[in-house]
């Protein structure tokens, strides 16, 4: 197997999925991660885990899935989605929604087609490489699970968790309490929260800062009154609030404060799988041979 099935072949895959995705770019457009929201990035969640069981069960009998859990195919697949993230942080990146500035979509990597087909492949090899190690438990192999496990838990979250995620602006005017938000598109959504705002205040001392004094009410009958401040957001209920404008033609008289609202329940499994993988780091320093020399 391994005179047929290399690195070579693993790098013609990572090509030929790249060479698919600029296809379907140019023919479909960018990825629409909204027609994947809850519930379907639950069921597309499912046929992920069951199609990766299957093709583990199925291993014996095909050359390609026992390759898929080796070096061989994870190394380009890890080389590929490291350039391309290398290429969206030197890339002035479109917020989402937004129609990309350039012709091919790379300023809009996150629903670029290659960019997602790549990740798509790194995950399912990562996830046949764990479930190898599932089936023979041992703690040699807890740091080895922490680390590809982490890795799929956050690669799974951070993709499919993308549709749920909700980048709202809620304009409050002081003395009145609102609801309703709106989007990129400009589309309006009543929300679980509410914002009241009593004051809105600018600090030019010890640095230049803006801040307002809210009471935020829930549908599920929290009340909390806090301050919110730029760079200091305040989390309620899954919402995290930052304070994001104000009425700059009144400067500190303003009477609006503008607030950016969102919610991203995929967020804790993307960290579950961070802490995961630092867990397993950690496991690596503490069973290496120069850990143990310096304990004896």
């Amino acid at each position: 197997m391994s005179k047929l099935w290399g690195i070579t072949e693993g790098s013609f895959v990572c090509c030929g999925l790249v060479a698919i995705g600029m296809v379907m770019q140019m023919a479909a457009g960018p990825v629409r991660w909204d027609l994947m929201a809850w519930p379907v990035n639950i069921v597309v969640l499912c046929l992920l885990l069951l199609g990766i069981v299957l093709m583990h069960a199925c291993r014996g009998k095909v050359r390609l899935f026992r390759w898929m859990a080796t070096l061989q195919a994870g190394i380009p697949a890890m080389v590929t989605c490291v350039m391309l993230t290398m290429l969206m942080g030197v890339t002035r990146q479109v917020p989402s929604g937004h129609v990309p500035t350039d012709p091919i979509g790379i300023t809009d990597m996150l629903s670029f087609w290659p960019f997602v087909l790549a990740y798509v492949w790194l995950t399912v090899l990562v996830g046949m490489v764990s479930m190898t190690r599932l089936l023979h438990p041992s703690w040699r192999n807890v740091p080895f699970l922490l680390n590809h496990l982490g890795l799929f838990i956050a690669l799974v979250a951070g993709t499919l968790g993308n549709a749920d995620m909700q980048r709202l602006r809620m304009m409050v005017q002081e003395g009145t309490t609102e609801w309703r938000a709106i989007d990129d598109r400009h589309h309006v959504h009543e929300l679980p929260i509410a914002i009241e705002l009593h004051d809105f205040a600018i600090e030019e001392y010890p640095q230049f800062s803006y801040l307002s004094d809210v009471t935020v009410y829930t549908k599920s009958g929290i009340v909390r009154r806090d301050t919110i401040r730029v760079n200091k957001p305040l989390a309620v209920r899954g919402w995290k609030i930052y304070q994001y404008s104000y009425d700059e033609t009144k400067g500190n008289m303003s009477d609006v404060s503008v607030f950016e609202v969102v919610r991203d329940p995929w967020l804790p499994y993307v960290y579950l799988g961070i802490f995961m993988m630092l867990a397993g780091a950690a496991c690596l320093l503490l069973l290496s041979p120069a850990a143990k020399r310096i304990k004896s």
